[in-house]
């Protein structure tokens, strides 16, 4: 069993002049609710994407991503530092510190230093200096990779933002 269904010019045509003839408060809730929505709908597709790219828990991407909707756009913000290696799940052992889906690390140990818990590692046979050790970056591969997320929410417009200004448009107008 299939099915199929198709939404050519005609049809993007015909939805703009019937939106156009609408009054100004029904296009404007139509408008951000859809955006909200394909905010929302980003968010969580670069989220998944993100965390599967740089080997991630979703969670932690979640908590560097936000989605907000301006007055003409969806937006989405990934802001983030280098991920500490603890946060990740370092465990330290007896040759150094091993963390999930990273490998290990030899010589290094986790320490907690200045009111935050952190995987450091000598810069030689002395007590001092260390140097802390860090995991992927969110942001940094959005900003080195823009193409991949690009390609996301291009897709999503695609397929996405026209059913869903019919849904609210549906919603919003007496049955």
């Amino acid at each position: 069993m299939s099915a199929e269904i198709r939404y050519d010019a005609q049809d993007f045509f015909r939805l703009s002049r019937a939106f156009e003839r609408l009054p100004a408060e029904i296009k404007a809730k139509v408008t951000a609710r859809a955006m909200a929505r394909i905010g929302d709908m980003g968010r969580t597709r670069v989220v998944r994407r993100i965390a599967e790219r740089i080997n991630l828990p979703q969670g932690i991407v979640r908590d560097k991503t936000k989605a907000y909707v301006s007055s003409d756009a969806a937006v989405l913000r990934v802001a983030s530092n280098w991920i500490s290696l603890y946060r990740i799940g370092a465990r330290q052992t007896r040759s150094g510190v091993t963390v999930r889906a990273r490998g290990s690390y030899k010589s290094a140990f986790i320490a907690t230093m200045n009111g935050g818990t952190t995987v450091f590692k000598r810069e030689g046979s002395r007590r001092f200096p260390v140097e802390v050790l860090y995991g992927p970056n969110p942001a940094n591969d959005v900003v080195n990779n823009p193409d991949v997320y690009q390609n996301v929410m291009i897709d999503l417009a695609e397929n996405f933002v026209f059913p869903r200004m019919l849904h609210e448009l549906g919603r919003i107008l007496p049955k």
